[in-house]
């Protein structure tokens, strides 16, 4: 019985004190980015459905661009690209990725 303790304290000890587990750490951190990779190619504007801009948070911390065509496939922009700020810069000026703000309801006194 004490041989059992004594071997489950040691192992507990060792791996709280595993060099490893800072490194799995930041390796684990993207679990919640959704592009895996990114193209800094031109796609042609005509053939978007959806512009979705997601800022660093939640587990992420990359700005991810994602273009949904208009076959349903999913594209991830490099963000750093000219032609993607160029073309977020226009989007931001004509108020395209805007949203609404959420409505306020104010109680009754």
């Amino acid at each position: 019985m004490r041989l059992s303790a004594a071997a489950l304290l040691l192992t507990v000890l060792i791996s709280s004190f595993s060099p490893g587990h800072g490194v799995l750490e930041a390796y684990n951190t993207n679990l919640k980015c959704r592009c895996m990779g990114e193209t800094s190619s031109l796609v042609r504007i005509n053939r978007f459905d959806r512009l979705q801009v997601r800022a660093p948070g939640h587990g992420c911390p990359n700005t991810e661009i994602m273009v949904q065509r208009k076959n349903k496939s999913v594209v991830c922009l490099n963000p750093a690209a000219n032609w993607v700020q160029k073309l977020i810069t226009v989007l931001q000026k004509r108020n395209l990725l805007s949203t609404a703000p959420a409505p306020v309801m104010k109680r009754a006194a």
